[in-house]
């Protein structure tokens, strides 16, 4: 019931409120130290969670950090329900009420084999790309609609139905010849084109 519904958000928020009370009281008001419980989405934790992790292990040893690596849909849920602190989220997105900072950008680059890309004159148009040759992640990432979005990819025919669930299995359909994909930059600095 609508009842029911307003019952269960507001219990929610008094668990929230209190594990939140608990944690300052158990760190004393001090800052970093401490459960954190970070969720991030799979196509940024691969590239990220490691550097941060050793970051915070050198220089905040008394912040423990509990990660949870899923799709934004499944880490909002989590976060409205308590059972996470904090998210590393690619934006634009519906955030659903929460608060959001700009921690960096990271622009995503056209991937594609040399002999499709010698084919193409530049800069290249996607009304250009032949049929079906874009491959992208499912639809649950949002990187997926991030690179609709911004390449105005509105001809569907261009996309591939072939969809994967990482950024590696979009890397190796690019390199096989059979045609182009979009990867974030801080995959291509951590490598994942080596090869």
């Amino acid at each position: 019931t609508g009842m029911g519904e307003e019952v269960v958000q507001q219990a929610r928020k008094i668990i929230t409120e209190t594990e939140d009370l608990l944690h300052f009281a158990q760190s004393q008001g001090k800052t970093m130290e401490g459960p954190l419980r970070l969720g991030c989405i799979p196509t940024i934790a691969p590239f990220l969670l490691g550097d941060l992790s050793k970051f915070v292990h050198q220089h905040h040893p008394q912040l423990h950090l509990n990660i949870r690596e899923d799709t934004t849909a499944n880490l909002l849920q989590l976060l409205r329900n308590g059972e996470l602190d904090v998210l590393i989220l690619a934006l634009p997105m519906d955030i659903q009420g929460n608060q959001s900072y700009l921690l960096g950008r990271d622009p995503f680059k056209l991937v594609m084999h040399k002999s499709l890309a010698d084919n193409l004159p530049e800069p290249v148009a996607y009304d250009q790309l032949p049929d079906e040759s874009i491959f992208l992640l499912e639809t649950e990432h949002c990187l997926t609609g991030h690179a609709v979005a911004a390449c105005e990819l509105a001809d569907s025919s261009k996309i591939n139905p072939f969809t994967a669930t990482s950024l590696h299995s979009l890397v190796q359909m690019a390199d096989a010849g059979l045609g182009a994909t979009f990867i974030p930059q801080m995959a291509i600095d951590r490598g994942i084109l080596n090869g």
